[in-house]
């Protein structure tokens, strides 16, 4: 029997134990594996898979969606370290403790016809689109219709967005909305660093990052859920926005209350997190003005009596 009768007899074998619906998932799974314990040496490559195997997995079953809770697409990718199929990373990360290199995949199973194969855009046999959009240097396939991505050649990855939308900055490292290129601050490769609220490294999430009017970096989910409770940047204390209103508003509140007698005269000592420069303001419980740009963002340094006043006078 040559080989392309073998693949085909195979194939004919999986859609068969696939079409049956008096076998479980797990019964399916271990049929398929048997085939494959009996198939040549290729694709034995996938004989001993227990959770990335060749069984077509679903972005939603009931629709017949092909792919996984995090991208639509209609083909499993071989890990190079492993030799088990998953449909993405995500999958892969969520049983494997070693990272998956993408970038060195060369085998694709196609979910539509079971054929194992070099990685392309289209299967070799049934000719199937494996996704819409496809980047053949990250390996990556996306099959949802509204998801706009491009490759960037400089971060080496690809991102979410039309790139005419976008700019890359050399300095973070990192592609950057040409809506903030004017006002952009940043540090250097700072989106190369974990989110100071969830942890999770940000170059490389799926989620979208925000920078900081500081020029941090942070996740917009969890600079959406920070903002709720804090108004200062989680790693540098500058203020996250424009809070002229919030000053404002601790002014007037600060002008309709009087402190205790013993306190009229006590001066404090103030560090701003926004200018950064040191200054003197009327001591206050909570509140201190900073005397160079108004900001109350400060951190008490010292309290001065009037005692020690006299005497620095």
């Amino acid at each position: 029997m040559s080989e392309q009768d073998g693949q085909r007899t195979i194939q004919d074998a999986i859609r068969k134990i696939m079409r049956d619906n008096k076998l479980s998932h797990d019964e399916k799974k271990e049929k398929i594996q048997e085939i494959y314990r009996k198939s040549n040496p290729m694709l034995k490559l996938c004989a001993s898979n227990e959770t990335g195997d060749s069984v077509p997995t679903y972005q939603n079953e009931e629709k017949k969606i092909l792919g996984c809770k995090h991208y639509k697409r209609k083909c499993k990718l071989l890990c190079p370290d492993c030799n088990k199929l998953f449909t993405c990373r995500h999958c892969h990360a969520a049983t494997e403790k070693h990272p998956f290199r993408r970038k060195q995949v060369s085998t694709m199973l196609c979910m539509c016809c079971s054929e194992l194969q070099p990685v392309a855009q289209y299967c070799r046999k049934c000719k199937e689109n494996m996704a819409r959009y496809y980047c053949g240097t990250c390996k990556f396939f996306d099959d949802e219709p509204e998801r706009d991505i491009y490759h960037c050649e400089k971060c080496g990855i690809c991102r979410r967005g039309k790139p005419d939308d976008y700019f890359h900055c050399d300095n973070c490292g990192s592609c950057v909305s040409i809506d903030i290129q004017a006002e952009h601050k940043c540090f250097r490769n700072s989106i190369s660093a974990d989110c100071p609220v969830c942890g999770d490294y940000m170059f490389t999430s799926t989620k979208l990052v925000r920078f900081m009017q500081c020029g941090h970096c942070i996740h917009s989910s969890c600079y959406k859920e920070y903002a709720r409770h804090h108004y200062t940047c989680p790693i540098c204390r500058k203020s996250l926005a424009n809070m002229s209103s919030l000053f404002s508003h601790i002014e007037r509140m600060l002008q309709t209350q009087e402190m205790p007698p013993e306190f009229k005269d006590v001066t404090a000592e103030i560090y701003c997190n926004d200018c950064e420069k040191k200054s003197t303001a009327p001591y206050h419980f909570v509140y201190h003005k900073c005397n160079p740009c108004g900001s109350f963002n400060t951190q008490l340094l010292r309290k001065v009596g009037p005692q020690e006043k006299k005497t620095n006078s």
